[in-house]
């Protein structure tokens, strides 16, 4: 009788603990599930593996490379659709109007070196300039009071006298100008400018009613 007890009660512990073991009881320790460890990549160690970052949005990592990085997309992108404007000059039709304009720009300055060429071929030895009986010139008036003259002194409202490019100082001339004469000196240098000989104080240009600019008639007086 005792041993069949025995059997008994040690055929139902069997079973049930090896029922017990298959369901973990609330609380128990012995249930939880262990930690995970760390991804580990082919190739490297645990503790380079919990080194690497986590890869960006920018960055891809190839399966058995290194990382590669995206192209950065432009911040104003063309259009897929975009054409230049119908009739825009190429690059090369620029660059040769640009040529074109530097050709023409240096021929305007070779121009003006001409210019002021000849103005300056008019400056003759007063020997050789025409002085027998009257001469008709081209003049104008100055009116820089205040100013210094080549002669000397300073230009007054009220003072005659007359500029010439090479006529010395103090020479006198005979001006005429529509029925009006009066003779004046020669006072200072000028005018530098291409086809005109004489120019008239501001004093000898009200004295003969002369207009500014234009032509008049001169002698050496005496």
């Amino acid at each position: 009788m005792v041993a069949l007890l025995l059997a008994v009660t040690l055929a139902t512990g069997c079973g049930s603990s090896g029922r017990r073991a298959a369901v973990p009881t609330e609380g128990s320790s012995g249930a939880a599930d262990p930690p995970k460890a760390p991804a580990i990549t082919a190739g490297a160690t645990p503790d380079t593996a919990r080194a690497l970052p986590a890869p960006s949005s920018s960055a891809a990592v190839t399966p058995n490379g290194p990382k590669t990085r995206r192209p950065i997309p432009p911040a104003h992108p063309v259009p897929a659709a975009f054409r230049p404007a119908p009739g825009a000059p190429s690059d090369a039709q620029v660059r040769n109007e640009l040529a074109q304009l530097d050709a023409i720009q240096r021929q305007e300055h070779q121009r003006a070196l001409s210019a002021a060429a000849a103005s300056l071929a008019e400056l003759l030895p007063w020997s050789q300039e025409p002085k027998s009986g009257t001469q008709v010139s081209v003049a104008s008036v100055f009116r820089d009071y205040g100013l210094g003259l080549a002669c000397g002194g300073v230009l007054g409202r009220d003072q005659l006298g007359v500029a010439h490019k090479t006529a010395p100082c103090g020479t006198l001339i005979t001006l005429t100008y529509g029925g009006r004469s009066l003779t004046v000196p020669v006072i200072d240098r000028g005018p530098y400018v291409a086809g005109r000989e004489w120019d008239l104080t501001g004093a000898t240009a009200d004295a003969l009613a002369f207009p500014g600019l234009g032509q008049i008639q001169w002698s050496l007086a005496g």
